[in-house]
């Protein structure tokens, strides 16, 4: 009789993080408290959204997690929608990605650099950065955006 033992390593399971997301919270147009609303966001890789994926479907939130483009692109665009609005504003994030070894399970991961925003202003009043202009966990809120009530 034989008995067969096998155990893993610990750079056999993927417990790091992989490529964070963007992270914005709503405000009321004063700045001073999160504000809830039904949101519908498409993002796009180029500023007539031709190729517009559906990132968010219609959703009452008051904070969102949102993707950035991989290696080869330097801006992702977001097209959102509030309410059943036919006018959508549009925020324009600017970055530089960069590739970072993880781990053996993991491999490597995208992180961003240098990010900075810009919107129409049609229901957003303003937007504001977080602390830090560095994309590389989600352990902060990355973008404040003040809307009209």
């Amino acid at each position: 009789m034989s008995f067969l033992v096998l155990s893993c390593e610990e750079d056999d399971v993927c417990v790091g993080e992989g490529t964070p997301f963007l992270t914005v919270v709503f405000r009321n147009n004063l700045g001073t408290e999160n504000f809830k609303d039904s949101i519908t966001i498409w993002g796009a890789n180029n500023a007539d959204f031709s190729d517009e994926t559906l990132v968010l479907p219609k959703t009452f939130t008051d904070s969102i997690k949102l993707p950035l483009g991989g290696l080869e692109h330097q801006v992702t665009y977001f097209r959102i929608q509030r309410r059943s609005n036919v006018q959508s504003d549009i925020l324009q994030v600017n970055y530089h990605p960069k590739s970072e070894y993880v781990s053996k399970a993991c491999g490597f991961r995208i992180v961003y650099e240098n990010l900075n925003f810009q919107s129409t202003n049609y229901f957003i009043e303003n937007i504001t950065p977080g602390s830090t202009n560095n994309l590389d966990n989600e352990t902060f809120t990355n973008l404040y955006i003040s809307l009209s009530f």
